[in-house]
């Protein structure tokens, strides 16, 4: 079914985007410019404080409130440690990556931010709780001892970070040095080095063993995962690496960002509706792309330029003189969604 999408950045303080086939709106997202999401941002930042009875810090990464980053959420890397220890932990680090290889547990999976992929809070808890407990194990097996996080991590320190949880009430964001960039097909995990894995959304065993063979074949360093998203799954190989180089350009982007940067500062914004809907929404089905806002309308074509440099002239600036949701006949239909009776 054919379908186009409508976005209006007109007005200063909102972006509103539209997905709408011939018969109805499909999809349906709001912006509010002064609540804008920050979930998955990625920020240099420092250790503010570090709280042994949590067994976590306190970061600032330029917010008002400080954000939460659980000891379990810490790179070894940022251990200041011995480089003859820290190798002790590398080499460790690489037994567990084999071992997990033939380990039914699929931890892969739990590390994917950008989708909603477990089923329950329990599930989730219950084989983080699993995947520690082994590490653990093995790592005790080559001697090595199980720090504290006050043992290693000192306040001043800067890292790299990623929210993985916004504010919520009293709560400060919660954080992660595991970071995971998503792509169109695929998601990223530069400093988790797990291989490749694909997304459980993905049932079907042929299409499974396809994208198996596909990630088999493409040259990925050893010190990175990536997991093959829903989208990725009917596509070839060459969309995959395709997709795959786009987001390792875009890692490359942010360790050079990060280096001219002072922390606490924003390095990668990957809470852009725009972006996020170019990303996740516009698919093959999509004919045009319609934006009102010049703004939005040269985002939109950078954007499309590096995800699908074929489909940059699907991206059409709106010049009318009517408002691009009155035009399409967007803003009644829209309206109704607030009517007390609805036509099925």
């Amino acid at each position: 079914m054919e379908k186009n999408l409508y976005i209006d950045a007109s007005h200063p303080n909102e972006t509103r985007i539209v997905l709408k086939s011939d018969s109805s709106i499909e999809e349906y997202e709001y912006e509010n410019k002064n609540n804008l999401n920050f979930k998955n941002n990625i920020y240099l930042a420092t250790i503010s404080r570090v709280e042994p009875s949590l067994q976590a810090a306190f970061v600032n990464f330029g917010r008002e409130r400080h954000g939460f980053l659980a000891f379990n959420d810490i790179q070894s890397d940022y251990y200041q440690l011995p480089s003859e220890d820290k190798e002790k932990i590398r080499m460790a680090e690489e037994k567990i990556r084999e071992e997990l290889k033939d380990k039914p547990v699929d931890t892969s999976q739990d590390l994917i931010r950008s989708e909603n992929e477990i089923n329950s809070k329990d599930q989730k808890n219950e084989k983080e709780k699993d995947k520690q407990e082994y590490r653990e194990k093995v790592k005790s097996s080559f001697g090595i001892k199980r720090y504290k996080i006050q043992e290693v991590i000192k306040p001043g320190q800067v890292i790299l970070i990623q929210v993985i949880k916004e504010e919520r009430g009293q709560k400060g964001a919660a954080l992660t040095t595991f970071i995971s960039l998503a792509g169109k097909y695929m998601v990223l995990m530069p400093n988790t080095p797990k291989g490749g894995g694909i997304s459980r959304k993905i049932f079907n065993s042929n299409d499974r063993q396809k994208i198996r063979n596909i990630l088999n074949e493409i040259e990925i360093p050893k010190s990175m995962g990536v997991i093959v998203r829903t989208a990725g799954a009917n596509k070839t190989k060459n969309e995959i690496e395709k997709d795959f180089q786009n987001t390792l350009r875009t890692w490359e982007e942010i360790k050079d960002k990060a280096l001219d940067s002072n922390a606490p500062s924003l390095v990668y914004e990957e809470g852009d509706i725009i972006k996020r809907t170019l990303r996740d929404t516009y698919d093959n089905d999509t004919k045009n792309v319609y934006i009102e806002g010049n703004e939005a309308y040269q985002k939109a074509k950078k954007f499309m330029k590096e995800l699908m440099p074929k489909n940059v002239k699907n991206i059409k600036k709106y010049r009318g003189k009517i408002p691009l949701f009155h035009d399409a006949n967007i803003e009644k239909e829209l309206n109704n969604i607030f009517e007390p009776t609805v036509k099925l």
